[in-house]
């Protein structure tokens, strides 16, 4: 789409002194803009953890000089130090969050890269080339800054742990234990999904990774210039399959055995056997980790710790961005029926909520009212109101449980609304309004289809007046 037309004249060349088109131009400045906003918006969330649970930390001491003043002393003078120096390498130009340790292999910024070297290897454009690499560099370091304070709170909630051993009566500290664990799940999904976003390649990538993969210059330039072929020491005439690793951003089976036959020669026949009776005998050293994993998990600071936190317990809403906490919908409410359950009456709405948590939504709505006639064989459409709607859904069972059973996925449902049922000719007729309130309470069933969620209420109007219908039907969806 975006390379096509380049692909002949790629294909021709033998060297990779293409000119950077000036549209992938526009494409890369943008990929990396969205990339470069969503990794300021995590390091603000990361700058205002940091503060909170370093407050957290100083109170826990601070309750600590009840018992022990020196301890206390230490272990504060020792928790400024450690927050202190992780708050210099968090602002510093340049951080890499990490250091000492090794660039990070992420499949798409390495796709990236290879494309703006091989498309931009050319005179023209060089000064464009260099920021595109130094911006693509800047992401990686912030990954390894993500998962440097991940480590860093981990060592402190295990901190946190040893020192609630050690005075189990202040329980204070049992608290801070506590906030810790729980900001750390929090912190954990939040990264999880920064990455997530960070490795999904847009839709201009993968079309022009597809295409380029057919031109035997770039698969050439991938196996040599590529991080992946880098860090196996992959060759041009050992890497057959690299076209793989450049879609799917691993590498193959394949392509691992033939290298591994090149560099151990006989040896590499009998490695899978040799590597499996040596992990069937991990010996002390393994009992060691075991132990270590062991404790991490009982201070619930492990990655795979279900028992950090219970689902239950865990607002999986609140490391989710704003618009994905938003809830679009649409329903139909029938009214009065005339002949053959012609259906006279309806109400048509749109909704937008905010999910509050995994079991409480809020939001607000508009109805159009409007009327068909009377039977079919004397349709008429008129305009009979209009009404605003507030809403309130509470999920009986716990989050994530019952929506796949036809009596679970359960919701209270409960709200307020203004309706104006004088029949109108256009909107001018709408200025001098005669309102009527309705409360209304009753349940919701909520079932699951892909990316949609078919809604069905029940509701009771306590504020209807005496004699008149006050039981409402509603069907619709939200996505």
């Amino acid at each position: 789409m975006i390379l096509l037309w380049a692909l002949p004249a790629l294909g021709q060349k033998t060297d990779t002194t293409a000119a950077l088109p000036q549209k992938t131009r526009h494409h890369i400045n943008k990929t990396i803009e969205a990339q470069q906003a969503l990794s300021a918006r995590l390091k603000r969330q990361q700058l205002k953890l940091i503060t909170k649970l370093r407050s957290v930390e100083i109170k826990a001491g601070s309750q600590l000089k009840e018992v022990d003043s020196i301890a206390a002393m230490n272990y504060l003078q020792r928790t400024n130090e450690v927050y202190g120096k992780l708050l210099e390498k968090f602002n510093r130009a340049g951080n890499t969050g990490a250091d000492g340790v090794a660039e990070p292999y992420i499949p798409r910024l390495d796709s990236l890269q290879c494309l703006v070297n091989f498309l931009g290897a050319g005179s023209e454009g060089k000064e464009h080339v260099t920021r595109a690499l130094k911006n693509i560099g800047g992401l990686k370091s912030d990954w390894l800054r993500g998962e440097s304070i991940k480590s860093f709170l981990a060592e402190r909630g295990m901190t946190l742990k040893g020192l609630q051993e050690q005075y189990p009566q202040l329980g204070s500290i049992k608290g801070a234990v506590a906030k810790y664990s729980k900001e750390l799940v929090y912190y954990r999904d939040r990264l999880s999904n920064w990455k997530e976003e960070l490795n999904k390649p847009a839709n201009w990538e993968a079309t022009a990774l597809k295409a380029l993969n057919k031109v035997p210059v770039f698969q050439k330039f991938l196996r040599e210039n590529s991080q992946l072929a880098s860090l196996f020491g992959m060759q041009t005439n050992t890497a057959p399959d690299m076209v793989a690793i450049a879609m799917n951003g691993m590498q193959t089976r394949a392509t691992l055995q033939t290298l591994l036959q090149e560099r151990l020669g006989p040896a590499a026949a009998n490695l899978e056997q040799q590597l499996a009776s040596q992990a069937a005998a991990p010996g002390a050293g393994f009992t060691d980790i075991r132990n270590k994993i062991t404790s991490l998990r009982s201070a619930g600071m492990m990655d795979d710790d279900a028992s950090a936190m219970p689902s239950s317990g865990k607002n999986n809403q609140r490391t989710k961005p704003f618009l994905k906490r938003l809830e679009y919908g649409f329903d139909l409410q029938t009214g009065k029926r005339s002949a053959y359950q012609f259906p006279a009456s309806n109400d048509l709405a749109l909704s937008l909520g905010y999910r509050l948590n995994d079991r409480l939504v809020t939001g607000v709505g508009v109805a159009y009212k409007f009327s068909l006639g009377e039977a079919w064989n004397k349709l008429n459409l008129t305009h009979d109101g209009i009404g605003l709607r507030s809403y309130l859904d509470w999920k009986l069972t716990a989050a994530g449980k019952g929506n796949n059973v036809l009596f679970g996925n359960i919701w209270i449902s409960g709200g307020l609304e203004q309706n104006y049922l004088a029949r109108f000719e256009s909107i001018a007729a709408l200025r001098n309004l005669a309102w009527q309130t309705s409360g209304l309470v009753g349940v919701s069933k909520k079932i699951r289809y892909r990316k949609k969620t078919a809604k069905l209420q029940l509701l009771w109007d306590f504020l209807h007046p005496a004699g008149n219908r006050s039981v409402v039907f509603r069907w619709g969806y939200t996505f």
